[in-house]
């Protein structure tokens, strides 16, 4: 996987994966993959930080991207959400915001213009409380 991915800062360096730790990981699984069509790559239990842990890895959006990773500590719930934010490219905002509503989400701010940056943004909320932050570029 080292060889496929340029380095993209100093050091030889490059932001690779996220992770959000979660309280319930199939219900989050589930409504990321339907709001967000995130495809899953693999799961995985394991020990971190002498902690269970179980977690799904969704694939990168394109060869050598970052990938997500939705994360639950097996001997407690996550950590207070709001702790991270995840960000999403849509090519159809309004739809996607139709869907994390449809899903249980929310999204406490209006979808906005930020014609400096070209972009159109629109902040999602997870049944969870964890953030993602979906833009779509401007034509």
């Amino acid at each position: 996987m080292a060889d496929q991915i340029a380095p993209a800062s100093n050091h030889g360096m490059s932001y690779i994966f996220g992770k959000t730790f979660v309280h319930d990981l199939d219900a989050m699984a589930k409504f990321y993959e339907e709001v967000l069509g995130v495809v899953p790559h693999n799961r995985h239990r394991d020990v971190m930080l002498g902690r269970e842990i179980d977690e799904i890895t969704y694939c990168p959006a394109y060869p050598g991207g970052p990938a997500l990773t939705l994360i639950k500590y097996l001997d407690s719930t996550g950590p207070v959400a709001g702790e991270a934010v995840q960000g999403f490219l849509s090519h159809d905002l309004e739809a996607t915001v139709d869907r994390a509503l449809a899903a249980g989400g929310s999204v406490p701010d209006p979808i906005r213009e930020i014609a400096a940056f070209g972009l159109r943004v629109a902040f999602i909320v997870d049944p969870e409380g964890h953030v993602n932050e979906v833009i779509q570029m401007l034509d």
